[in-house]
Order: C-alpha cells, then sequence, then structure tokens
C-alpha cells in the first residue's frame, strides 16, 4: 500500500515538472517572436527613412517671380532629378503655398487665405525626369516696393513615409515698380530701354563656386548691378560693374564670380540676378535671374 502511494506521489511530481517546462518554451517562444516583429518595423522604419532623405535630394525646386505694376506671376517646378519614380502623397487638394512679406516683415498676400480645398488625400506619382509645374497671379492691392515670397510645394509624404518638415521651400526678392505716368514716359522714352533688353547673349560656365559670366548689356550711363543668393541667402550683396558705354549701346561685360565651398548650398539652386537701376526711381529695373549652379547634395 505504502509502495503504491509512492508511485503516485512521484506521478504526480513528473506531470509538474513537465507543464512547467512547457510553459517556460512557450513564454521564450513569444518573447522571441515579438523581437522579431520589433526588428521588423525598425527595418522598415529605416528604409523609409532614407527613402526620404534620397528623395529630398533628387527633387529639386525651382521659381521664377515676373513683378509687373499691376500683377506679380509666380512660375515653379518640381523635377525628379533621380532615376526612380516617387509617389508624393498631399493631405489635401492644395498642392503649393505663396507667402508675400513687404519691407516691414508684414504679410501682404497668401495664395490659400479665401480658397477652397478638397480635404480627401490625394497622390501624384512623379516619374525619373519628369517635372510638375505651377503658376500663380497675384492681381489684388499690389503696391511699389520690395517683396520676399516664400514658394512651398505642399508634400506631406514620400512613397507613404510621413514627412515631419516641409523640404520643397524656396525664398526669392523681387521688386513692383510704379506705373509711370504718360509725361514720365515721353521724358524716358529717348534714354531708357525697353523692359527686359537690358542684357543678352548671356553664357555661364564653371562649377562648385566658381563662375564665369559673359554677356552684352545696354544699361543707363553703362552700369549695373548684381548679386547672387541661393534661395535662402544672399552670398553675395549687391555689386555694381561697370562696362565700356551706356545705353543705347551694347557693350561686352564679364563677371567672375567667386564662392567657398562653406557657402555653397546643399540642396538647391545658385542664382545670379542683374539689373540696372532707374536713375528717376532709384528703382530696380530689366531685372534678370540667371541659374549659375543646382546643387542636390
Amino acid at each position: 500500500m505504502k509502495r503504491g502511494w509512492m508511485l503516485l506521489i512521484g506521478l504526480m511530481v513528473m506531470l509538474l515538472v513537465a507543464a512547467c517546462g512547457a510553459k517556460e518554451s512557450q513564454g521564450d517562444s513569444g518573447d522571441e517572436g515579438a523581437e522579431d516583429v520589433m526588428k521588423e518595423e525598425e527595418t522598415s522604419s529605416n528604409e523609409g527613412q532614407n527613402t526620404v532623405q534620397e528623395a529630398v535630394s533628387q527633387l529639386a525646386v525651382d521659381a521664377t517671380i515676373t513683378p509687373e505694376s499691376d500683377k506679380v506671376t509666380f512660375s515653379f517646378s518640381m523635377e525628379n532629378q533621380g532615376d526612380k519614380a516617387y509617389d508624393l502623397g498631399f493631405s489635401s487638394g492644395q498642392k503649393y503655398e505663396i507667402v508675400v512679406k513687404n519691407e516691414e516683415g508684414e504679410e501682404v498676400y497668401r495664395y490659400s487665405e479665401g480658397q477652397m480645398f478638397t480635404q480627401a488625400l490625394e497622390t501624384k506619382t512623379i516619374e525619373p525626369g519628369e517635372s510638375i509645374s505651377f503658376e500663380e497671379v497675384w492681381s489684388a492691392d499690389i503696391k511699389p516696393g520690395e517683396y520676399d515670397a516664400a514658394i512651398s510645394i505642399e508634400v506631406n509624404s514620400i512613397n507613404e513615409q510621413s514627412l515631419e518638415a516641409k523640404p520643397f521651400k524656396v525664398t526669392k526678392a523681387f521688386t513692383v515698380e510704379g506705373k509711370q505716368t504718360t509725361e514720365e514716359q515721353e521724358g524716358n522714352s529717348g534714354d531708357s530701354v525697353a523692359e527686359g533688353e537690358a542684357f543678352r547673349n548671356i553664357e555661364v560656365s564653371g562649377e562648385k563656386g566658381s563662375y564665369v559670366v559673359t554677356g552684352e548689356a545696354k544699361v543707363f550711363e553703362g552700369s549695373f548691378v548684381y548679386n547672387v543668393e541661393d534661395g535662402h541667402n544672399m552670398l553675395i550683396e549687391n555689386t555694381t560693374h561697370q562696362v565700356d558705354e551706356g545705353a543705347p549701346s551694347w557693350s561686352s561685360f564679364k563677371l567672375e564670380i567667386e564662392i567657398s565651398q562653406e557657402e555653397l548650398p546643399q540642396f538647391g539652386s545658385l542664382t545670379l540676378t542683374m539689373f540696372e537701376i532707374d536713375p528717376k526711381t532709384g528703382n530696380p529695373t530689366n531685372v534678370n535671374y540667371i541659374p549659375l549652379e543646382q546643387f542636390q547634395g
């Protein structure tokens, strides 16, 4: 009888040990499965970040601003300079934003103000070598003066990876001149240069901060001004250049531009702006924007 009890107790102990071992094995297996899921999520997150960084370096934004006395035209585009297609996500029907501020830093125009946009998510695929272009005209309550325009393409995701910032943005300065009266137009007809005809035959050579720009100028008293900016910073402040003869004669010119490697942008465009100063108003006129180099990081 005693021996039977001993066998029964031993059998119960063996069953208890086996059950504990099974639970421990299940616990270890569960931990390993959780670790595998975390590793997969971390790998996916890193790949998504790499895709976004690559896209930001390959998607180049450029903008041109054409000011007139009664309107300002903003023309801008995004070009895929890489070898991969990207799906651009927009949180609404608004594809871009334009904000204009005057010399005092006061906001005088915002494209989205008063606009109605669809609230549905939208996606646009931009293939390698493809560009998407936009144009907007500001024509209400324009006054003569100096302005800064911040233009951004409102992409909020790339290949379904969210963007925390707005990397596709450029800032440019421009000048709106006042309308001339009939007397001023008649008085200037003999000694002024027609709009857009102050410079011709412009050629650009060089790279990586060292450039040579040549061409011909027909400017008042043989003098014009140039500067260089990257859309965010003025790298060369307004500099006066003198040619041999003034308007109506054409004179050749040569600009040698040097910018240190430390000042060159990682992304975006380096732009040379040339213009002459109106002798009556003191404002820039015949403004020309010359691309020097596109940087992709």
